[in-house]
């Protein structure tokens, strides 16, 4: 009893965590649109890792998730005063980031695979070289297996398994439903495993 109890709180401390970080962000939005240039410096450093980490997920290139953070961020500049609050700024701001990668996607522009993940600065630690090569190469597998997905299921799992996103975020950044959401997942994990595991269902 007492465990759910405080499975109950932790869910409810988490709400109320994302609740005052929307309010955070709608009164920072206030603060920019009425001619405080420092309220949009601030919202760049609260969601400048969380825009890179999304735009790494679509390109798997650092300098190519460099850019389109930049992109992102200059674009939100540009368009701030058309944001309405209908979606928390979060969402608003992390749409944007998704359709340039897509676009950047579809364009073919994206140079070669940097093999690096967005954490991987340092390549000093060689503690368990053999492990770290042998987790890489999974790691590149996974990522040439997504890249194989259906579009849809493709851009709701890289959203999806990015930590910080709910799937009411992803639904809110894909323009569906929660429920598509869902599916959308669903179906791109089955067929990952097949894709990953061709024999496993024979």
């Amino acid at each position: 009893m007492l465990e759910g109890v405080t499975l109950m709180n932790l869910g409810q401390t988490t709400i109320e965590a994302r609740d005052a970080s929307k309010e955070e962000d709608r009164l920072l939005v206030t603060r920019f649109l009425g001619g405080d240039e420092l309220a949009f410096t601030e919202l760049v450093n609260k969601y400048r890792r969380q825009v890179y980490a999304v735009a790494w997920r679509f390109t798997h290139n650092h300098e190519e998730a460099d850019d389109l953070t930049q992109e992102t961020f200059v674009k939100a500049y540009n368009n701030l005063k058309t944001f309405r609050g209908e979606s928390g700024f979060k969402t608003w701001l992390l749409r944007i980031t998704t359709n340039l990668s897509i676009n950047l996607k579809k364009s073919g522009r994206v140079s070669k695979d940097s093999g690096e993940t967005p954490d991987e600065g340092t390549a000093g630690d060689t503690s368990a070289p053999l492990d770290n090569l042998i987790e890489g190469e999974k790691h590149k597998q996974l990522y040439r297996a997504i890249q194989r997905l259906p579009p849809k299921q493709k851009e709701t799992l890289l959203l999806k398994t990015f930590k910080d996103m709910t799937c009411e975020e992803v639904a809110g950044v894909m323009r569906c439903s929660v429920g598509t959401v869902k599916a959308n997942v669903f179906n791109a994990m089955k067929r990952l495993r097949e894709i990953m595991n061709p024999g496993a269902a024979l």
